[in-house]
């Protein structure tokens, strides 16, 4: 048998064309486009995949003519990529070093030249040195003559009495001229060698006086050499801390690489069969119309078997460490009652994976809202029986039964279950020293809990019943599409579910669908056509009630502020689904990233205060917001911000389209809390059966001290409570407000606090009496006013006793 025809992808090189973003997971659909086929078996192999990735969920379609899918295998590999040659390291910093230290010494190596001046002066210096030279031996010619001169005089003397008189007289004479031209010399030679020496002593001065401008030159050079040494010193250091911190962040980057970088991977087989599609009567030879259907441009029967052909194939899976949750910026007006919140989606993915230039959707599918494997709890007879007088025994022994005891314990493992994944170091890290290196665990970050905000649960691979191919009964997630029966081969119904949910590619056109089987996963039922239906929307904004006023509130000279791409937003049953604008790329990184799905308006705020002085003589403002949005919160995070002040971090609570939230906002510094000790008067009374009692007054004092323009009444919810009876001796009786009772429908009460003042409308206070003892004043307080409220409750008993607390 002839081997099959192989060609290898790795997934990197795969484009992705969209992520689906769960609260606890990802799915991805990756498509191969214009796979090369030979006629025949063909063998199609994607390698890389994340570890993280569920093997269970992934599957292979595609789209081609005359070609069937005939085998899908998934196993797990050591990763054979070399990480250096994925990401080399540069050698381009030991170049920088070689060069900055190459023109260091040149200015040190070459003196400065002399100052031409002292140049010219030096070399005239010179010249006259050589002159008075031979000035100096014109006159030592001079002397040497001189003595021949003397010596050949005495000679003429020595013998004058032999020697004629003529001979004499021209010797004389001839001496006398001689000596006179000697002496000339010697004169011109000493004239000459003054006039030099003069000149040399003042060339001398001008030389020191130039030498010392030159040397005060050289030493302001000097300086500003030191100066620039000094600069360039500095420099050298600064760029000697920039390459450092260069070569940290490459090692950081590095670091990040090496803690994505799998141990294993899945490889995915794909096995084709290429045959010519030639109808034949012949059963054997018949093929299913539910997995091949011919293209439009289908070759006709008898056409050559060799003619390329190509087909697309699209890989869909599931994968962990890669979800998404909310987060939120509430921006409150105490002035204007508004409030405007900014939902954002914190994207990750801390897989292997890089995910280009692809559609990404955010769902609030749980993927799994149970184990699909779970059923129905059937209630058991809860049988109990005396346990015998004498024994030890409680009422909370039969609080729970057994079987109710086991099914708990039972389902809080399978919960803590769901939430255990396998170690991100374990699955992720590099060979130090080759292929024969020892393993270096990488950093191990967080292990990516399901995010708060959902109370996810579901973080192990959803396992269908059956295998890769198929299962003998629908499977399906809610927001998704089921395994159908039917196995590799799928059904007719397969694959009209698989043509509704699968989106179609551009050859999608020409051919039908190679492999049958569910559509696009969890909570993708028709996602391509609520695509086509959105697609032309603009960014959006969420309001809530509209705002009076809003046209006035604008100002022409405003300056625009900067905007965000908004996401559309469609729900579908229990799931909503936010599609990104634009094409994202989602790389590797611990860090998740930040993108705005959409801007909600809340109009009418109703701001409140809880005063409980009894235990803390503070105004707690809270603040109870309408979501008049079609978006449901989810629950997450969210940052406050008070009139333009930051004010912290808390929680937004999960609220649907038009139900109402609140929020704590802290204590409001502008209302004013006081309560005094309580003032207590004690009596008797009674004349047969003697009774001791007690007033007791305690008085709230509550100021507003915002006025002016931008002050506004505040509504204030007043607790306190006065004590509860458990004795039928001990009674409690409320004295004030008057006419307070358990069950009235409240009591007008407050004065103006302001002493000396009465102040008639500083408001109105009403209060009322719950279970417990709860006193309740509902409080209206206009701007700049003081309102004291009082209570009053009288306890009685009898005479000799005395009351403690419980």
């Amino acid at each position: 048998m002839d081997a099959p025809h192989q060609k290898e992808y790795h997934i990197r090189d795969v484009d992705t064309r969209s992520v689906t973003l769960f609260p606890a997971r990802a799915q991805i659909i990756r498509e191969i486009k214009d796979v090369p086929l030979r006629p025949g078996a063909n063998q199609i192999t994607i390698v890389g995949l994340s570890p993280t990735v569920d093997e269970h969920s992934i599957k292979v379609e595609g789209v081609g003519s005359a070609v069937l899918i005939t085998d899908i295998a998934v196993e797990s590999r050591p990763n054979r990529d070399i990480f250096q040659d994925i990401f080399p390291e540069s050698d381009q910093d030991s170049d920088d070093n070689d060069q900055a230290s190459s023109d260091e010494d040149m200015s040190d190596e070459a003196e400065d030249a002399d100052d031409p001046a002292l140049k010219d002066v030096r070399e005239k210096i010179t010249a006259l040195r050589d002159e008075e030279k031979r000035a100096k031996e014109i006159i030592a010619s001079a002397e040497s003559r001189l003595k021949i001169l003397d010596s050949y005089g005495k000679l003429l003397t020595t013998d004058s009495e032999h020697q004629p008189r003529e001979s004499i007289h021209d010797g004389i004479e001839t001496y006398r001229s001689e000596r006179e031209k000697v002496f000339k010399d010697h004169m011109a030679g000493i004239i000459n060698a003054r006039d030099i020496a003069k000149q040399i002593a003042d060339l001398d001065k001008e030389e020191k006086k130039l030498l010392k401008i030159v040397n005060q030159q050289r030493a302001k050079a000097e300086k500003a050499k030191a100066k620039a040494r000094r600069s360039k010193k500095k420099e050298e250091e600064k760029e000697a801390r920039r390459r450092a911190e260069i070569l940290k962040e490459k090692n950081r980057v590095r670091r990040e690489h090496e803690s994505f970088w799998p141990k294993n991977v899945f490889v995915v087989k794909v096995s084709l069969d290429a045959s010519a599609f030639t109808p034949m009567t012949s059963r054997r030879s018949s093929v299913s119309s539910d997995l091949v259907k011919l293209a439009v441009d289908a070759p006709e029967p008898g056409v050559d078997d060799d003619i390329p052909r190509t087909c697309d194939l699209t890989i869909t899976y599931l994968t962990t460490y890669a979800h998404w949750s909310p987060s939120y910026d509430l921006a409150l007006s105490t002035t204007t009652s508004q409030g405007n919140l900014c939902f954002d989606a914190r994207l990750t993915n801390m897989t292997s994976e890089t995910w280009s230039n692809c559609k990404v959707i955010l769902s609030t599918s749980q993927a799994d809202f149970s184990d699909l494997n779970d059923k129905i709890p059937t209630l058991v007879p809860w049988r109990v029986r005396l346990g015998g007088k004498g024994r030890p025994g409680s009422y909370n022994d039969i609080m729970y039964s057994q079987e109710e005891k086991s099914q708990k314990a039972g389902w809080l493992a399978q919960q803590n279950a769901r939430s255990i994944q396998r170690p991100h170091h374990h699955m992720f890290g590099v060979e130090s020293g080759g292929l024969f290196g020892a393993s270096i665990p990488a950093p191990a970050p967080a292990a990516a809990p399901p995010p708060k905000a959902f109370q996810a649960t579901a973080q192990r691979a959803a396992n269908p019943s059956g295998s890769l191919f198929g299962s003998s009964h629908n499977t399906g997630v809610p927001g998704g599409v089921g395994t159908t029966s039917g196995g590799l081969f799928g059904s007719a119904s397969a694959t009209q579910q698989m043509q509704e949910s699968v989106p179609s590619a551009p050859a999608a056109s020409r051919s039908s669908a190679l492999f049958g089987g569910s559509g696009g996963g969890f909570g993708s039922i028709g996602r391509e056509k609520r695509k086509s239906e959105t697609e032309h929307k603009k960014a959006w904004e969420v309001s809530g009630e509209p705002r009076a006023g809003e046209e006035d509130a604008a100002t022409p000279d405003a300056v625009p502020e900067l905007g965000f791409q908004e996401s559309s937003f469609e729900e579908t049953g229990l799931t909503s689904t936010y599609e990104l604008p634009g094409l994202k790329t989602l790389a590797p990184s611990h860090t998740a990233s930040k993108q705005r799905v959409a801007r909600i308006t809340f109009a009418n705020v109703t701001l409140s205060h809880t005063v409980v002085a009894k235990y803390k003589p503070a105004a707690y403002l809270k603040a109870k917001l309408r979501n008049g949005s079609k978006l449901t919160l989810l629950r997450g995070p969210a940052g406050l911000t008070l009139d333009g002040s930051f004010i912290g971090r808390t929680d937004l609570p999960r609220c649907s389209p038009g139900d109402s939230f609140s929020l704590s906002l802290g204590v409001d510094p502008a209302i004013r809390v006081t309560y005094p000790k309580p003032d207590v008067k004690r009596s008797q009374s009674g004349l047969f059966t003697k009774e001791d009692s007690g007033v007791y007054n305690r008085t709230i004092t509550i100021s507003n001290t915002r006025s002016g323009e931008k002050g506004k009444p505040v509504q204030l919810t007043v607790l306190d409570q006065v004590p509860v009876s458990e004795d039928e001796k001990l009674r409690i009786e409320i004295l004030q407000p008057v006419g307070l009772t358990l069950g009235s429908s409240g009591v007008t009460t407050g004065v103006s606090g302001r002493e000396g003042k009465d102040e008639k409308d500083w408001g109105k206070a009403v209060a009322s009496l719950k279970k417990g003892g709860e006193v309740s004043w509902s409080v209206t307080l206009n701007a700049g006013r003081v309102v004291k409220l009082g209570l009053a409750y009288e306890c009685s008993f009898p005479t000799g006793d005395h009351v403690v607390n419980v």
